[in-house]
C-alpha cells in the first residue's frame, strides 16, 4: 500500500506467513497476547474504513492471556523483543510495545537475541509475521 513501509519481521523462520490487510489509515485499537516462557500468539484489533476488525490469532493456545487497549489519541511507535530457541525451534521469546504515551510489556521472557523495530516520526499501522504453534516472527508496517 502506498505510504507504508515494512520493517522486519524479526524472529525465527518457521511457521506460516501472516499479514494484516494494511492501509495508511489503519489505527491499532487493541493487542491480545498469549505468553509464558515465549510468545505463544498475538491477535490485533484495528479500525479500517470505519469498522473494527480482528486479525486471526497468529500462533497457538498456550500461555497466559494479556491484552492492552490504546487510547483514542494513542498510537504504537515501536516494538522490541527477543527471539531464540524454545521447545526445539527459534521463536519470539518476548515482546514490548511502545506508544506515544506509554510502554506495554515486556510479555514473555527477555532471553535470546534482542531486536527493535521503529520508525521515528511514523506510527505502526499493521503487523506481519510467521506463526505455527508459537509466534515465530513479527514485523511492522509504518506510515
Amino acid at each position: 500500500m502506498a505510504g507504508t513501509s515494512r520493517l522486519g519481521p524479526c524472529g525465527g523462520g518457521g511457521g506460516g506467513q501472516r499479514d494484516m490487510d494494511i492501509s495508511a489509515g489503519n489505527r491499532i485499537l487493541k493487542v491480545q497476547l498469549r505468553h509464558g516462557h515465549a510468545i505463544d500468539a498475538i491477535k490485533i484489533m484495528y479500525r479500517r474504513n470505519g469498522g473494527d476488525v480482528w486479525t486471526d490469532q497468529w500462533g497457538g493456545g498456550g500461555g497466559q492471556m494479556s491484552e492492552f487497549n490504546l487510547d483514542d489519541d494513542e498510537t504504537l511507535r515501536s516494538i522490541r523483543g527477543h527471539y531464540g530457541r524454545f521447545d526445539g525451534v527459534s521463536i519470539l521469546r518476548s515482546l514490548t510495545f511502545v506508544s506515544n504515551k506509554r510502554t506495554y510489556g515486556p510479555f514473555g521472557r527477555e532471553e535470546g537475541v534482542a531486536f527493535t523495530l521503529e520508525a521515528p516520526g511514523s506510527r505502526i499501522v499493521g503487523f506481519t509475521g510467521r506463526s505455527g504453534l508459537y509466534l515465530d516472527a513479527l514485523g511492522i508496517y509504518v506510515a
